[in-house]
C-alpha cells in the first residue's frame, strides 16, 4: 500500500522550535522525501532556506493544516521540534472532530495528547511517521560508544547502576537524570534538560563524578516529542565538567551527531550506550 512506504517529495515537515528542525528539513530535502514545510512556532532560518516551500500556521487550526496538506496530496507528516500542544479543547475542531475524540478530552498527560493527535490524523487518513524510523542514521548506538582513561572508575560505578537505571525509565517519570558517581541527585522537570544541567552545574564543585543519563521515557511515543541531544546541552556538560555521558542505544537522536561525537573525544568525556 502507498502509504505504507516513503515516496519522492512525500513527506509533510510540521515544525516546532529549535536548531534541529532545520537539521531534519535540510535532511529531507537532501534524501527527495520533503514535499511541504508547516512552521507552527517561527522559524527565521527555516523561512529563509526554504522561503518557496513553506506556510504557516497556528497549532489550534489543526483541521486547516490538515485541509492545507491534503490539498498538496501529501498522506505523511513528520513533527519535528518543540510544539506547544495546548489541552485539546482549545483547539480550533468542528463538530464532528470534537465527536470524534470527545472521548479523550479529559486526558491532560503530553503523551496521552501525542497519542489522540496521533489518532486524529490517522482518523483523517493522514500518517504520523516515527521519527525514530525516519531519522535512524542520527540514532545513537553501541558503535558511538567512548570511554575515556580518566574517565574508567566513574563508568565502572555507572555499569554498576545499568539494572537501576533501567527501572528509573520504566517508571515513566523523566527523560533525563543527573547522578554523582552511584547517587541519583537530579531528575527532569517542567523545565527540561538543560536547565536540570545548569542547577547542577551551579553547584558542581560539590561534586566530582557527575554522570548524565538520558532516554526516551517508557511509555513516549515515536512519532511526538523523541527526545534529541545536540552540541547546545554537550556544551553545558561540558561546562560543568560532566565526566560521563550516559545514552539508551537507538533511544536519542543525537542533532550534528558528527561534530557531537568529535567534541565528546577532544574534551574527555565518556559516552556509554546502554
Amino acid at each position: 500500500m502507498r502509504n505504507l512506504a516513503i515516496y519522492k517529495n512525500d513527506i509533510c515537515l510540521i515544525a516546532g522550535s529549535g536548531l534541529f528542525v532545520n537539521e531534519v528539513a535540510n535532511y529531507l530535502n537532501f534524501k527527495n522525501l520533503l514535499g511541504q514545510i508547516i512552521i507552527i512556532n517561527n522559524n527565521k532560518s527555516l523561512k529563509k532556506n526554504f522561503k518557496n516551500n513553506y506556510e504557516q500556521f497556528n497549532i489550534k487550526n489543526l483541521e486547516k493544516i490538515i485541509s492545507f496538506i491534503k490539498s498538496r496530496n501529501l498522506q505523511k507528516i513528520i513533527i519535528i521540534g518543540y510544539v506547544d500542544l495546548p489541552p485539546l479543547e482549545k483547539f480550533n475542531l468542528s463538530l464532528k472532530s470534537k465527536l470524534l475524540i470527545s472521548k479523550d478530552i479529559f486526558i491532560n498527560n503530553i503523551n496521552d495528547q501525542s497519542k489522540i493527535l496521533k489518532k486524529y490524523l490517522l482518523n483523517n487518513k493522514l500518517t504520523l511517521l516515527s521519527q525514530k524510523k525516519l531519522l535512524k542514521e542520527m540514532l545513537v548506538n553501541k558503535n558511538d560508544e567512548y570511554v575515556h582513561r580518566e574517565n574508567k572508575k566513574v563508568v565502572n560505578q555507572l555499569t554498576k547502576k545499568k539494572v537501576f537505571i533501567r527501572k528509573l525509565y520504566s517508571m515513566n517519570i523523566g527523560q533525563s537524570f543527573i547522578f554523582n558517581g552511584d547517587r541519583l541527585i537530579a531528575m527532569e522537570d517542567i523545565f527540561g534538560t538543560n536547565d536540570m544541567i545548569t542547577r547542577i552545574g551551579k553547584v558542581s564543585s560539590k561534586f566530582n563524578n557527575l554522570i548524565f543519563v538520558k532516554s526516551k521515557k517508557y511509555d513516549q511515543i515515536d512519532e511526538i516529542d523523541f527526545p534529541v541531544i545536540g552540541t547546545h546541552t554537550l556544551n553545558l556538560l561540558i561546562k560543568y565538567k560532566f565526566q560521563v555521558i550516559c545514552l539508551f542505544n537507538n533511544d536519542i537522536l543525537i542533532s550534528e551527531k558528527e561534530k557531537f561525537l568529535n567534541q565528546i573525544k577532544t574534551n574527555k568525556i565518556s559516552l556509554i550506550v546502554l
